[in-house]
């Protein structure tokens, strides 16, 4: 939870229907794969009677004719490489207006999911797994290609023990021209710096892999593209002896010989580093033909497409042009990659003043420049979101949900989109979609800080209580030095009644990011709950002095309204409308303001514009228990039990266990005259550490205290 305002009360996988089951001489049996751009599928060559993987390119742009003659090229390319460890393309069609390639149907496993089940390697193994590698990088480099996206989830071994290489290229000639193709931890820091891709590059990136195998961590650790930039620069790498001191010296100097940050450094071929490494295990006898051909520096290097990717790996987009060394990426593309930067910097720190904005623009600069990167995308379908989670719109919802897909037209793997959109149907509670897209993020990238944090939220929202605490920790476990998962840690622990340990997490945001408006908003929140109004009105004004927005302007208010100062906290809360006059929150407490200052008609009138505009946000999120407790309130102040009851009883089937909405609804009841169910709320708000002061200062709770059961209640839970 980034921002709130607080309220006063506290299947079948066979081609079906129009999917073709024939596709020239090939029939199709089974669709394993669905990516933006085609289908793979498992499907038997009539003509030379075996089984094959086949990918079906999806038609696109409005020349088709030229995109078809593009791919027939690139796939001619990569049939150029002829090589045991490499996965072949045996051909290239089209058939019925649609282009298609056809390889071996690969059984196996990728090392990325070895690593998952096994744990780390053992180096002799590593070392064996790098030599087969590096043989078939030296074909691909003596074919005059570049693979650009060597990492551990392109790597398969064979159910026979043989590992491939799979899945060449990852982003289109825009992408790769930025140096951002690729999965950023396996970036070289060439790469980062705006350098084309390079054989050096490639073998940077299976330094990277075989430290990934041998540790289950990465050398460099980065949360942004920046973040990767900044630590390659200060020289901020983790040692693989300090990881692995019992690994052999010899051994530990090969990979860091791959790894060094002076591309002039590293091996200048596959071949030098597969014989290094053979050396280092203790293996001699490397074929000579092999190492000399893997040895010889091709005189152009080419870029490959993704859509050659055939041994299950899926929903890349083709690339439309090949480059060679030396060719200028050109201003503009050059210009879209420092706006890029720029935007994602200004995304990173999302909660500083006009940032998510600034963000936003460049993003869409960055686009205008180089409609084909899709990074941009991805940032600005995170940032729209961001937008949408504050303001619930449905034309922000439409722009984050829009963005989304247009990165995954381009980049099926990018985990990053895949998370956004899982927090994106969380929010609209389209539960089971939010779970595929964060379990396809996980497997994407099983280190993704977000994806974990993104699926706490959602077994929150599930009521999957024991799921949410650990994958918050495991968020922090892998970026400790990331607000958000304090933030959104605290909240949750808000939401179950644990206020110590929410306002400790507060705190913790707040060291962590001490320019965080968000955060002080979150605290002083915490605060509130602790009914520690002195402290609570501290941080509000801090938040409010780092960046003055409704939000915080209509809880500061909430503290004017419990002090009793109603002329100033009603100014305070009409100020926070001013702001955002689209705020069923703002104007809610501006009623309860109004109604415990005794201005009944007044108070009338603001919660029916509360109620009208928490309806519309309700046709977006018709299962969120805190607008929906708001709403059942709302309507039990203007006497309408007929529509307050229904959703008093909604809210407590969704969040049984929060203890703001269960004292929310205690008021609602009471309210309503219904003095038994008001008891029976208070009395689970109450034992679940609701702030029994907050109770008794309520002047609409007078009567209910009152009552000869209400000690009772309270006795329960002392």
């Amino acid at each position: 939870m980034d921002e709130t305002t607080v309220s006063m009360q506290g299947g079948d996988s066979r081609p079906t229907g129009s999917e073709p089951f024939a596709w020239g001489p090939f029939r199709l049996i089974e669709k394993v794969g669905q990516g933006g751009f085609g289908q793979v599928y498992r499907a038997w060559d009539s003509t030379l009677q075996r089984e094959v993987a086949l990918k079906l390119l999806l038609p696109r742009g409005l020349n088709q004719d030229e995109e078809a003659k593009a791919v027939l090229r690139e796939a001619r390319l990569l049939a150029r490489v002829r090589h045991p460890n490499v996965v072949p393309v045996y051909g290239v069609d089209r058939h019925d207006g649609r282009v298609g390639f056809w390889s071996d149907f690969v059984r196996g496993k990728t090392l990325s999911a070895l690593l998952a089940d096994q744990g780390p390697f053992g180096y002799r193994e590593a070392g064996l797994i790098g030599i087969e590698l590096g043989k078939a990088l030296g074909a691909v480099h003596a074919a005059g290609l570049l693979h650009r996206d060597i990492k551990a989830g392109n790597a398969m071994r064979e159910e026979g023990g043989r590992i491939l290489l799979m899945d060449f290229g990852l982003t289109d000639e825009h992408n790769a021209a930025h140096g951002l193709g690729g999965t950023p931890a396996y970036l070289a820091p060439e790469l980062l710096a705006g350098e084309p891709a390079s054989v050096s590059s490639d073998i940077y990136a299976l330094g990277v892999l075989l430290y990934h195998l041998l540790t289950g961590k990465y050398p460099v650790d980065g949360a942004s593209f920046e973040q990767l930039k900044t630590a390659h620069e200060t020289g901020s790498r983790r040692s693989l002896m300090d990881e692995r001191p019992d690994l052999p010296e010899r051994f530990v100097e090969v990979i860091e010989t791959a790894l060094d940050r002076d591309p002039k450094k590293r091996y200048s071929t596959a071949g030098q580093m597969r014989t290094a490494l053979s050396g280092s295990i203790g293996i001699s006898g490397d074929s000579a033909s092999v190492a000399s051909a893997s040895q010889r520096r091709p005189r152009r290097i080419w870029l490959l497409a993704p859509a050659l990717t055939l041994a299950l790996v899926f929903g890349i987009p083709p690339v439309r042009n090949l480059l060679t060394p030396g060719k200028p990426a050109g201003s503009s593309v050059a210009g879209a990659h420092a706006t890029y930067l720029k935007a994602q910097d200004l995304l990173d720190h999302y909660y500083r003043p006009s940032n998510l904005e600034a963000a936003i623009s460049l993003f869409e600069k960055t686009l205008a420049e180089d409609p084909k990167f899709a990074l941009a995308y991805a940032g600005l379908g995170r940032a729209y979101f961001i937008r949408y989670r504050e303001s619930p719109a449905e034309a922000l919802r439409s722009k984050a949900q829009t963005a989304c897909e247009q990165a995954l037209t381009l980049d099926r793997e990018l985990a990053s989109v895949h998370v956004t959109l899982g927090m994106l149907y969380t929010e609209t509670t389209r539960n089971d979609l939010a779970a595929q897209e964060l379990q396809q993020a996980l497997r994407l990238d099983t280190k993704n800080a977000e994806a974990y944090g993104a699926l706490a939220e959602l077994h929150a929202k599930q009521g999957r209580d024991k799921d949410v605490i650990p994958n918050y920790q495991k968020a922090a476990e892998l970026a400790p030095n990331d607000w958000r998962w304090a933030n959104q840690l605290g909240f949750y622990y808000l939401t179950i009644g644990n206020l110590p340990a929410a306002v400790q997490q507060f705190e913790r945001a707040v060291k962590l990011t001490p320019d965080n408006a968000r955060a002080y908003n979150m605290l002083g929140i915490g605060f509130t709950r602790q009914n520690r109004l002195q402290d609570a009105r501290k941080a509000y004004e801090k938040a409010i002095e780092l960046e003055p927005t409704f939000n915080r302007i209509s809880n500061l208010g909430t503290i004017l309204v419990r002090e009793g100062k109603y002329p100033e906290a009603i100014a305070m809360h009409r100020r926070s409308i001013d702001l955002n006059p689209d705020s069923y929150l703002a104007w809610g407490n501006l009623a309860i303001a109004f109604d415990w200052s005794k201005e009944k008609s007044k108070a009338r009138d603001a919660y029916l514009k509360a109620i009208e505009l928490a309806e519309k946000v309700r046709e977006e999120k018709p299962k969120d228990a805190t607008l929906i407790s708001q709403l059942g309130f709302y309507y039990a102040h203007i006497g309408m039990a007929e529509q307050s009851i229904p959703l008093l009883r909604q809210a407590a089937a969704l969040s049984p266990k929060d203890p703001t909405i269960l004292n929310r609804l205690a008021q609602g009841y009471e309210v309503l005259h219904r003095r038994d169910e008001a008891l029976r709320f208070i009395g689970k708000a109450l034992a679940l550490d609701f702030p029994r002061e907050m109770v008794e200062n309520n002047p609409e709770l007078a009567g209910l205290r009152s009552d000869p059961r209400f000690p009772a209640q309270v006795a329960k839970v002392r």
